[in-house]
C-alpha cells in the first residue's frame, strides 16, 4: 500500500503539466481565490494498458471438461475447465475465445481529506444457455494526507491510513505551487480479467 502512494505521489511531483481536460470534453472553469485570482489545477494523471488475446478451440473432451486451444501465433494448449465454467455444454470446436487484460492507473490531488485505504471486488458470469463469459474488476484506492511541504528542499511529507509517516521529493518543483498541506494525494488501481467464448464469424461468400 505505501508503495502505491509512494508512486502516486512521486508521478504527481514529476510531471510538469498535470492538470488536463478529457478528450471530447470541455475543460471546467478555473476555480478562483477569495482575491479573484484563479487557483491553480489540481495535479492529475492516468494511465491506461490493455492486451487482447485470441484463441481456437480445436478439440473438446466433455469427459474430462478439458479444451485445447489454438492460438493466433504458437503452439495449441489445453486447459481443464472446472465447474465454476458455467454453460460448457455450449462450447463448440470453432468457437473463438478472446481473453483481454487491462490496467489503468489514476491519481489526483483532492482538495483536502483523511488518509484512507479500501479495495473491491467484482465478477460476472454468463447466464444459463449463453456462451460461457466471465469477468473479474480488482480495484484499490488508497488516499494519503499531505504533512508538510517543504519548497526549499523540495519535499513534501505525507500521512498514510496506516499511520506511516515518509517523505517524497519533487522532480518539478514547480508542481509544489499547487499542492497544500491537508491536500490528499489519491491513487486508483484497477485490473479487470475477461474470458469470453464467440461463434466463430461466417465466411464471407465471393461475389462474381
Amino acid at each position: 500500500m505505501r508503495k502505491l502512494i509512494s508512486l502516486a505521489a512521486a508521478m504527481i511531483l514529476a510531471v510538469p503539466m498535470l492538470a488536463h481536460a478529457q478528450e471530447g470534453k470541455a475543460a471546467p472553469a478555473a476555480k478562483t481565490t477569495p482575491a479573484g485570482k484563479a487557483a491553480p489545477a489540481t495535479p492529475s494523471f492516468t494511465a491506461h494498458l490493455k492486451e487482447t488475446k485470441k484463441f481456437t478451440i480445436t478439440q473438446i473432451d466433455k469427459a474430462s471438461r478439458s479444451v485445447t486451444l489454438k492460438p493466433e501465433t504458437g503452439e495449441p494448449m489445453t486447459v481443464h475447465c472446472g465447474d465454476e465454467v458455467r454453460n460448457f455444454a455450449q462450447l463448440k470446436v470453432g468457437d473463438v475465445v478472446q481473453t483481454t487484460y487491462s490496467e489503468s492507473l489514476t491519481l489526483h490531488v483532492e482538495g483536502s481529506g483523511e488518509a484512507s485505504a479500501t479495495a473491491e471486488s467484482m465478477t460476472s458470469r454468463a447466464k444459463p444457455g449463453e456462451k460461457p463469459s466471465a469477468s473479474v474488476t480488482d480495484r484499490t484506492t488508497v488516499k494519503a494526507s499531505i504533512q508538510a511541504i517543504d519548497k526549499v528542499k523540495g519535499t513534501v511529507t505525507l500521512h498514510t491510513a496506516s499511520g506511516e509517516t515518509f517523505t517524497v521529493a519533487a522532480d518539478n518543483k514547480a508542481n509544489l505551487d499547487k499542492l497544500q498541506v491537508g491536500n490528499a494525494v489519491v491513487a486508483t488501481y484497477t485490473v479487470v480479467q475477461a474470458v469470453a467464448v464467440n461463434k466463430p464469424q461466417a465466411k464471407k461468400v465471393a461475389s462474381n
